[in-house]
């Protein structure tokens, strides 16, 4: 494809990003949506749902070496610690939507394992900070952070309550490249994991099949200086009308349930948005976005241009003053020792076959490494929304946590569920 005025490109980009962003807090609700029901699991938080299915919760908060405040939900029980973290503008609902009979958190509650949502820095459940911070100072990180700083902080006051040596941790798509930065940039953290498991791992996207990510990495300059310019710091934030509208438009019983169809299929590949579950899928809608920082969307956007899993590149000047080379370097995977078990797909968009291939050739200590056959088009959001989570997912998953065997015996190759 061949780009005439990269300006003009750039105007369009601009408007229709921009527009994203600002029109989702303009959007009009039809009143004859059945939302009147405000004990509905569209209006109710993390902490609403669990109470709701005769689970107790209790809220944590955490506060970061870098003074960010970081909110997890508990599920107690006498079992041993389970840390669920979830993907890219999520937050803990992810792992409560779906209800008792496939979430994954009322699963292991129920085999009385001690369950711990997490929630990163800049989500809807912990946006706070013990400074008053101007907001671009606030929201001036990456996933970087949430895996140097987040991530060790919870797991630490984790250990510390339970009085746990280690914990077994359940993540999902960014959740797995913050695992991926803590176990590379704090290797002693290694030994404080008993198990975990990876769903849709992401380190390399190099080639990752979303739709315009050419167009957009081309231009990725100008559109951070563009957002920078603007004040825009938060993309997809949590915003209660277009959770309203989503959950709206994603009914089956609606015509402009087209609209919920092509919006997944553009935005995450789901080619049928049945594989959704959909009985919940008005709830899972309502509660995604929750809320990401136009750093972190840069960040992988820059290892997309590079083709590397790197640091954040500040340009050659301050690469050089954080880092001691013009380029930012690349985070080493083989002091990931912990041991693993990745499930990934042929049919998703973001954690491709390639990239996941040589994600494995640089991990030391992989278990277990199953990838789902291409005819079985199991996307990216199945992973934890899919109506069919509990048998390609879920079930396996609890089977490895609750199993010993599964971290003391390697697997080599792949396994493929066709």
């Amino acid at each position: 494809m061949y780009i005439g005025d990269a300006n003009v490109i750039r105007c369009v980009i601009f408007v229709l990003c921009f527009g994203y962003v600002q029109n989702r807090r303009k959007i009009k609700v039809n009143s004859a949506t059945d939302i009147s029901d405000r004990n509905s699991d569209i209006y109710l938080n993390s902490l609403q749902l669990i109470s709701k299915y005769g689970y107790k919760p209790e809220q944590h908060t955490v506060i970061t070496k870098d003074g960010y405040l970081v909110n997890s939900y508990r599920i107690p029980n006498r079992g041993p610690p389970v840390l669920l973290v979830h993907g890219i503008g999520d937050s803990s609902d992810s792992w409560l939507v779906l209800g008792p009979s496939k979430s994954i958190a009322f699963q292991l509650s129920d085999l009385e394992y001690d369950v711990w949502i997490f929630n990163a820095r800049g989500n809807k459940y912990s946006k706070g900070h013990v400074k008053n911070l101007r907001e671009k100072e606030y929201w001036d990180f990456s996933y970087e952070e949430m895996g140097t700083q987040d991530l060790p902080a919870v797991i630490d006051y984790i250990l510390k309550v339970t009085s746990q040596p280690t914990l077994s941790y359940v993540g999902f798509s960014q959740g797995t490249a913050i695992f991926f930065v803590m176990c590379s940039m704090k290797p002693e953290y290694n030994a404080k994991i008993e198990h975990a498991i990876l769903l849709a791992p992401i380190a390399w996207i190099t080639n990752i099949q979303y739709p315009f990510i050419d167009i957009l990495a081309q231009n990725l300059d100008a559109l951070a200086t563009f957002f920078d310019q603007i004040g825009v710091y938060e993309l997809y934030p949590n915003n209660v009308l277009s959770n309203l509208y989503h959950a709206k438009v994603c009914r089956e019983d609606v015509p402009e349930n087209i609209l919920c169809k092509l919006e997944y299929y553009i935005s995450y590949g789901l080619r049928n948005i049945s594989n959704l579950y959909p009985e919940r899928l008005p709830v899972v809608a309502s509660h995604i976005p929750a809320g990401v920082s136009t750093k972190t969307f840069v960040h992988y956007f820059q290892g997309y241009i590079s083709k590397r899993f790197q640091r954040f590149d500040y340009g050659p000047e301050r690469n050089q003053e954080l880092y001691s080379s013009l380029q930012p370097p690349s985070y080493d995977l083989s002091k990931i020792t912990a041991p693993l078990s990745l499930f990934c797909s042929e049919s998703d968009w973001f954690s491709t076959p390639k990239d996941v291939d040589k994600l494995v050739r640089g991990l030391p200590n992989v278990v277990r490494y199953q990838m789902f056959n291409k005819s079985l088009d199991f996307t990216h959001l199945e992973f934890v929304y899919g109506s069919r989570v509990n048998e390609f997912v879920n079930n396996d998953a609890i089977g490895i946590i609750g199993e010993e065997r599964f971290s003391r015996i390697p697997i080599s190759g792949i396994r493929r569920v066709k």
